[in-house]
C-alpha cells in the first residue's frame, strides 16, 4: 500500500530534483517511498554504517554532510571523501558484500537507504535511470579527487579541492562562493595527502592574498578566478 502525500519523504525531500526522484511522475514517487526510506537523523558523529558491516544496502545523502574513512592495519585513519545532499554512499561494499569503510556525519545529517533487494522495483518505476547518473556522477568525483591529489604543489591541491566543492555548493542550490565545511582542518588535510601544518600555511597564505576568506565552518572565496588559475588542470568533477 502507498503511503499517503502527506508522509511521502520523498515529494518533501529537499535534495530531490538530485536523487532517484528526479523527474518522476507523482504515482512514481509513492512507488519510491516504498523502497527508499530515509534515516533518522544522525547526530554529529554518529555512524551510518561501519568498515566491516554488512553491506546489502546503499545511501544517498538526504541532508548534512558525511565523512567516510577506512581504517590500515596499523590503526591509523584514512579519510576518503565528504559527502554532501545528493551524492551516493556505500557503493563499494557491494562488490564484497561488506563495507570497505565507515561514514561518520559531521553534522546532524540523514540519509536514504536503498536495499539491494529493490533494485528491481526503482528500476520498473523508472528511478535506474537517476541511479546511473548518481552512479556516473560518483565515479567522475571520484576521478577528479584523484587527479586532484595527484597535484605536486600543495597549493595547487588545496585551490582544486575548494573549487570542486564550490561547483557541489552550486550543484545543490547554495551560494558557490560560500563553502559548508563541517570537517576539522585535521580531516581535511588527510583527505588531501598533507599533514596538518602544510594545509594551514596553504590557507595562510589565501587569506593574505585575498583568495579566501575563512569563518566557523565556512570559507567564502573571494577570488575565484586566482584560484582556478592555481588549480588550472583540474577538471570540472560535477
Amino acid at each position: 500500500m502507498t503511503q499517503p502525500a502527506t508522509d511521502n519523504p520523498c515529494k518533501s525531500c529537499p535534495t530531490r530534483v538530485l536523487c532517484l526522484a528526479s523527474g518522476l511522475e507523482e504515482t512514481a514517487l509513492d512507488s519510491l517511498a516504498e523502497c527508499v526510506k530515509p534515516s533518522a537523523p544522525l547526530e554529529k558523529g554518529k555512524h551510518l554504517y561501519r568498515e566491516g558491516n554488512r553491506a546489502d544496502r546503499c545511501y544517498v545523502v538526504r541532508s548534512g554532510v558525511f565523512k567516510t574513512f577506512a581504517m590500515t592495519p596499523a590503526g591509523d585513519e584514512y579519510v576518503t571523501g565528504f559527502h554532501y545532499p545528493g551524492e551516493l554512499l556505500g557503493v563499494t561494499g557491494q562488490a564484497t558484500g561488506r563495507h570497505a569503510d565507515s561514514a561518520v556525519a559531521l553534522e546532524t545529517s540523514t540519509a536514504c537507504r536503498v536495499r539491494l533487494d529493490e533494485m528491481a522495483t526503482l528500476w520498473e518505476i523508472g528511478g535506474g535511470t537517476s541511479l546511473m547518473r548518481m552512479l556516473g556522477q560518483s565515479e567522475k568525483k571520484a576521478a577528479g579527487s584523484q587527479i586532484n591529489l595527484g597535484q605536486v604543489r600543495a597549493d595547487a591541491r588545496v585551490a582544486g579541492y575548494l573549487l570542486q566543492l564550490s561547483r557541489k555548493q552550486q550543484q545543490i542550490g547554495r551560494d558557490k562562493r560560500i563553502l559548508h565545511t563541517p570537517m576539522s582542518r585535521t580531516d581535511l588535510a588527510n583527505f588531501l595527502g598533507m599533514t596538518l601544518e602544510s594545509l594551514s600555511r596553504v590557507m595562510g597564505r589565501f587569506s593574505k592574498a585575498g583568495l579566501v576568506t575563512s569563518r566557523l565552518g565556512e570559507i567564502v572565496i573571494e577570488r575565484p578566478d586566482d584560484l582556478q588559475a592555481l588549480a588550472l588542470h583540474i577538471p570540472d568533477s560535477d
